[in-house]
């Protein structure tokens, strides 16, 4: 690289650990953790993006549902017949689900693997194009384009059946929230459609319908059958050469004959405990009791916090609702394309006050290494003529310890490995075309140049092995 690398950068490389899990040591995982986004107070989240394909994820066959015959399709739910999905797996719809808002859910009807297609759906109501998620008006806007339609009538009943079918089912401080946001901006609408005779909590009932049921592109009405888990054992994704508006779900983990199907309900799932109760809380009303949550967002204790630092019994506390904070902005800023190098320093930072009060083993840690290895990734991509050996060092030593928190978290056969494990062996490549002496000088869990490809063939043989489950 013709420029020294930042202060940043150079002491990025302090801290990692040099003991590595990369080799099978037998020692069971524990179970992976959960998610939520940034919430101040009760107020209305935008919908949580569903998770889109990234470059490594199995592409689906644009044209394949276009001989989507609704007659071959099972029925999952009389009510929407008429919108049937475009595939449906060997899953069915219960409705008698305790302690659960709705009480519907999906069931296996036998023994399921990681990779199955349970279900494939067109969105029912795609979010308008003209207003930004984050506008507090989103909903009612959305609202607004479904009754100019002619057959608004037909969308209403169908998103009625969706929760909550009645506004007595909504928690009361979740029903009085949503009268105080949307009631003035309602009576407006029931002026502007007066024409329609429609009542104000019948207009409610609709937001609700929408707000506790939204993924990224819009409703899925099939889709919001699926109950909510921290640690799913279903992912849903949108194809990455499907067309617009079609999403899929696949099993993440075994699931056995009767067990229920879940999803997650917010994203990224990265999230910190408290985080996750105050979103689920304030867009869905209820208290998340899943076994992550009941666990905790690490098994590992947290390190002693200083003499002068009030306690906190999250496992970090303030502290990692501040580094989730500058998480999130380093994510946007990466998102929006802005300086990589920037982002990577922010990053650093971010991930080296993390570790000062969370347990090494953090699910925050997840996002923060992905988020150190994506902008490695950038700068690596930019200047692919330079000597770049730093970032290409930073890029494989995130990547290893991002394998290292997603193995311990998730089943061996989740999506989310096979990037990952991918990662590692194009790193273990890129390094060793750049410099093989300080492949094994920066990571002396390799001890020589055998064991090292040894370990980059493994791994990109098991990206092979769980990108063929999804294809």
């Amino acid at each position: 690289m013709s420029a020294a690398p930042s202060e940043s950068v150079q002491a990025a490389f302090g801290l990692f650990d040099d003991d590595s899990s990369d080799d099978d040591d037998g020692v069971q995982r524990s179970p992976p953790l959960a998610v939520d986004s940034t919430l101040q107070s009760l107020s209305f989240l935008p919908p949580a993006p569903s998770a889109v394909a990234l470059d490594h994820r199995p592409a689906a066959d644009a044209n394949q549902y276009d001989t989507f015959d609704a007659e071959e399709v099972p029925s999952l739910y009389p009510p929407w017949d008429d919108v049937k999905p475009l595939a449906v797996g060997p899953i069915a719809l219960v409705t008698d689900c305790e302690g659960i808002g709705g009480s519907r859910g999906y069931v296996a009807t036998r023994d399921l693997a990681p990779g199955t297609r349970v279900l494939v759906e067109q969105v029912f109501v795609p979010w308008p194009s003209d207003v930004e998620q984050t506008d507090p008006a989103f909903f009612i806007a959305t609202l607004e384009s479904i009754l100019a339609r002619e057959d608004y009538e037909d969308i209403l009943r169908h998103l009625g059946f969706l929760y909550p079918q009645q506004l007595s089912e909504l928690p009361v401080e979740l029903l009085a929230a949503g009268r105080a946001q949307y009631g003035e901006q309602l009576a407006q609408l029931r002026r502007d459609f007066q024409h329609l005779a429609l009542s104000g909590d019948a207009l409610l009932q609709s937001v609700f319908a929408m707000q506790c049921n939204a993924f990224d592109s819009g409703v899925f009405l099939y889709n919001a059958m699926f109950n909510h888990d921290c640690n799913p054992n279903c992912v849903k994704f949108t194809p990455e050469d499907a067309a617009d508006g079609v999403s899929e779900v696949r099993v993440a983990a075994p699931v056995r004959q009767g067990e229920q199907l879940t999803i997650s309900y917010l994203y990224p799932r990265e999230q910190s405990r408290a985080r996750r109760q105050r979103n689920l809380q304030a867009q869905f009303g209820f208290a998340c009791a899943c076994a992550l949550c009941t666990r905790g967002d690490s098994a590992l204790p947290a390190p002693a916090p200083p003499a002068d630092a009030d306690a906190d019994a999250d496992n970090g506390g303030n502290g990692i609702e501040a580094v989730e904070t500058a998480l999130a902005l380093g994510e946007e800023m990466l998102k929006q394309k802005a300086g990589a190098d920037q982002v990577l320093q922010l990053a650093l930072e971010a991930l080296s006050d993390a570790l000062e009060v969370v347990a090494h083993d953090h699910l925050v840690l997840i996002r923060l290494h992905k988020l150190v290895a994506d902008s490695c990734d950038v700068l690596l991509r930019a200047h692919p003529e330079q000597d770049t050996r730093e970032y290409a060092i930073l890029f494989l030593r995130s990547s290893c310890e991002l394998l290292e928190l997603q193995q311990a978290l998730l089943n061996a056969s989740h999506m989310d490995l096979a990037r990952t494990l991918n990662d590692v062996s194009q790193g273990i490549q890129l390094l060793l075309s750049y410099d093989p002496g300080a492949l094994l000088s920066e990571f002396p869990e390799w001890t020589d140049f055998r064991q090292a490809s040894f370990v980059e063939n493994k791994y990109r043989q098991e990206y092979r092995r769980i990108k063929r489950l999804y294809e």
